[in-house]
């Protein structure tokens, strides 16, 4: 593997690729390099006026003879990629045509959008179908809260959150083992905005975050808007690399360490109990806290158990974000911090900086729908239909020998790596005019490098479309495998 290094060129900084040469393979070594440059050069990761190492230096880092990069580099001159400047070297052509989709989307991509109308099959949204939601339960509750409260409904909060609500919120969280005080809970209007009070409460500029690698792009997003350093930890099966976190935990001192540990996104994966216990265990000895990102951990569709890292917390060093937004109503923006003691006040001011409180109206009513229990029915409801698309997605996923997928045990996604060089960007693209919408892997790493994974989603997608939609993206992937394994030959 070669990693590009990062240049300065005309004031910009470049991205880094990632480059692999087989050496069993029957492709010749100059056209596996050609077919790597050309795939990074068409999906803007190696662009426009960049300049190409030179013959000797990627020679010796890809363990290959200098014939075999010229080569590689006139085939690249000879269809218009480069350009060779004498005694400068060769430089990425400028004139390299993108029809308008193209780049307005690519465009979009790095400003982490994606691409979706009314007609596409949906594999993008984490957001259920509007009609999964509790509608008419809601109308009845929210007349309940007009009638009892009148005009009182409408005031300001306090900045922590209706306190009725809080109780509630408490006794709703016992039934994954936490067990805390009313007083140590933030109600908050959604979980992004969980995760920007927290950046608010605890980052100064310089700061260092670890994030696992992949991970939720706007939790990103949050850190660098208040000026963090981030550290990416690899992600294991079972969850985030112990050996590599503590490594790095000697090395550098994070403020936070931002965690999925059930169901996370975009891969899927649920933390084994010895990572969650090893984790709070790193937290406590380097003196940092770890952030618990909780979105769906009500969807689980095994036997085995996924209690949050929450629950584990022996030492008060986890920072514990739920959302009510995606499982509930996304509309609703509600949610909550459960903070350690040293926080709370914090994490209130951070949160009567950005909105001064979360809707009073929505709070008692949610109050009213957690202590009556209703939320069970409906969560036993909307299992049941996620059950049915994930088995879907499941079966319609096996067996394909263009990609390798990591089976979850619940929550809302399926990360697909894909096989043979095949293009994360490209697929995007061509999925997008065949009106079938997916999210490239680049959109959950740091350094928006990645060109190997997607990310599938049936949280909007009906079973009848998804069959549909997964037929469409296998007839692309077997177009793009037949495109890029078309070789150029010797003339001999």
């Amino acid at each position: 593997m070669l990693l590009l290094d990062c240049i300065e060129t005309n004031q910009e900084v470049f991205k880094m690729v990632n480059f692999t040469i087989d050496k069993n393979k029957n492709t010749p070594l100059y056209i596996q390099i050609f077919n790597q440059f050309k795939k990074y050069i068409e999906n803007g990761s190696i662009p426009q006026g960049y300049k190409l190492p030179t013959i000797r230096s990627l020679a010796k880092e890809l363990g290959v003879n200098n014939i075999t990069v010229i080569n590689a580099y006139k085939l690249l001159e000879l269809n218009g990629y480069v350009n060779k400047k004498v005694g400068s070297g060769t430089y990425v052509s400028q004139d390299i045509k993108q029809n308008d989709l193209t780049r307005e989307d690519i465009k979009a991509l790095e400003h982490g959008q994606i691409l979706l109308n009314k007609n596409m099959i949906n594999f993008s949204s984490s957001s259920p179908n509007p009609e999964l939601f509790p509608v008419d339960d809601f109308k009845i509750i929210i007349n309940k809260v007009l009638e009892r409260d009148g005009g009182y409904a409408f005031e300001y909060q306090d900045t922590k959150g209706y306190m009725p609500f809080r109780k509630s919120i408490c006794e709703f969280i016992k039934k994954d083992e936490i067990d805390i005080d009313y007083e140590d809970v933030q109600v908050i209007s959604g979980g992004q905005q969980g995760i920007d009070v927290v950046s608010k409460a605890l980052i100064n500029f310089g700061d260092c975050v670890f994030v696992e690698s992949p991970t939720y792009s706007w939790a990103i997003a949050s850190f660098k808007s208040r000026g963090a350093e981030i550290v990416d930890v690899a992600l294991n099966k079972d969850g985030i690399d112990i050996d590599e976190l503590e490594e790095k935990l000697k090395i550098f001192k994070p403020k936070l360490i931002y965690t999925m540990p059930v169901f996370q996104n975009p891969t899927g994966i649920s933390y084994s109990e010895d990572k969650l216990k090893k984790l709070i265990e790193l937290a406590y000895k380097y003196d940092t806290y770890i952030v618990e990102d909780d979105f769906s951990n009500e969807l689980n569709f095994s036997s085995n158990k996924h209690l949050p890292l929450k629950s584990y917390d022996k030492y008060d060093r986890v920072i514990y974000i739920k959302s009510f937004s995606k499982i509930y109503m996304p509309g609703l923006r509600l949610g909550f911090i459960v903070s350690p003691k040293n926080l709370v006040n914090s994490f209130a001011e951070a949160k009567y900086v950005s909105d001064l409180s979360t809707s009073g109206l929505m709070q008692r009513a949610f109050e009213i729908y957690l202590r009556e229990g209703i939320w069970k029915k409906h969560i036993e409801r909307f299992k049941k239909i996620m059950r049915e698309r994930f088995d879907e997605m499941k079966y319609l996923l096996s067996g394909n020998k263009y990609f390798e997928v990591n089976i979850p045990d619940g929550g809302f996604y399926f990360w697909l790596k894909l096989n043979d060089d095949i293009s994360a960007k490209k697929l995007y693209l061509k999925c997008i005019e065949r009106n079938v919408s997916i999210v490239p892997g680049n959109m959950f790493f740091s350094n928006k490098v990645d060109d190997s994974h997607i990310r599938l989603s049936y949280a909007s997608c009906e079973a009848d479309k998804m069959k549909s939609g997964i037929s469409t993206l296998n007839d692309i992937l077997k177009d793009i495998h037949n495109e890029e394994n078309s070789e150029y030959i010797p003339i001999v």
